[in-house]
């Protein structure tokens, strides 16, 4: 009878939240990042990457790679098109977006705020 009880107090408080209420992911160097204010894209055609989040803002990309989050700044709109209609989204990746092909979207440590609101 309580545990009865307890699955309905359960359901009245998830039944107003929203997927983008619960979106917080770790992000590799970063902590607990809060998705809302970017727009995410599941992958399902790479082996590679799993999901795409971008901001079109800040221009700041965080990006699941084989289920670790990463995050990348000054990403052009351009760039983010170009990896989610590139004939292989790994490949892209690897070769435009990786800290080992010249750390050209690093994020600045000193400049990035906590985003977890």
């Amino acid at each position: 009878m309580i545990a009865s009880k307890a699955i309905a107090v359960l359901v009245a408080l998830f039944a107003n939240a929203t997927w983008t209420d619960a979106d917080t992911v770790d992000v590799v160097d970063r902590g607990p990042v809060n998705l809302a204010r970017f727009t995410c894209t599941d992958i399902t055609r790479s082996s590679l990457l799993s999901r795409v989040c971008y901001d079109p803002t800040r221009h700041d990309a965080i990006i699941a790679v084989q289920s670790t989050y990463r995050q990348y700044c000054g990403v052009p709109q351009t760039t983010l098109d170009a990896l989610l209609n590139a004939p292989s989204m790994g490949q892209f990746y690897n070769t435009q977006m990786r800290a080992e092909a010249g750390n050209r979207y690093a994020c600045p440590t000193a400049s990035l705020p906590n985003v977890k609101s």
